[in-house]
């Protein structure tokens, strides 16, 4: 069985137009600055890989074939779970460096709320000099 036989037209049809439903949508996440280029790069290069797979499926063959798995669906799946490591890795990496960046933000506005009721503090006690 070749690999374009593997997969029916109307499967292969399907697919494509579901991918290319997902570019259009996160192009227009990133248009209306939903989402950050940055993040958007990940999810549009790994949905042209679904979709060059989807448009020529002799490469999920010719992958599984490179990576000694019997059944190209077995490839495919491997593959994902790897991708989504990968995309839950980057995720975490960004929550941690937004998180770490929230708490010296905060660290900071205390310390400058402080400052300020200290300023205003030594104000009041220099125009009130009698309640002193």
């Amino acid at each position: 069985m070749t690999a374009a036989a593997a997969i029916s037209p109307h499967l292969r049809i399907f697919g494509a137009v579901v991918l290319l439903v997902f570019i259009g949508w996160v192009v227009r996440l990133v248009r209306t600055e939903r989402l950050t280029l940055r993040d958007s790069l990940v999810w549009l290069v790994s949905t042209l890989a679904a979709l060059v797979t989807v448009a020529v499926p002799e490469v999920l063959f010719t992958t599984a074939h490179l990576l000694s798995v019997p059944v190209p669906s077995n490839a495919l799946f491997v593959l994902t779970i790897l991708y989504l490591l990968l995309n839950l890795f980057s995720v975490t990496v960004g929550v941690s460096f937004v998180s770490a960046r929230t708490r010296r933000l905060t660290q900071e506005c205390a310390l400058l709320r402080a400052e300020i009721e200290l300023l205003r503090g030594d104000r009041s006690s220099a125009a009130h000099p009698s309640e002193a």
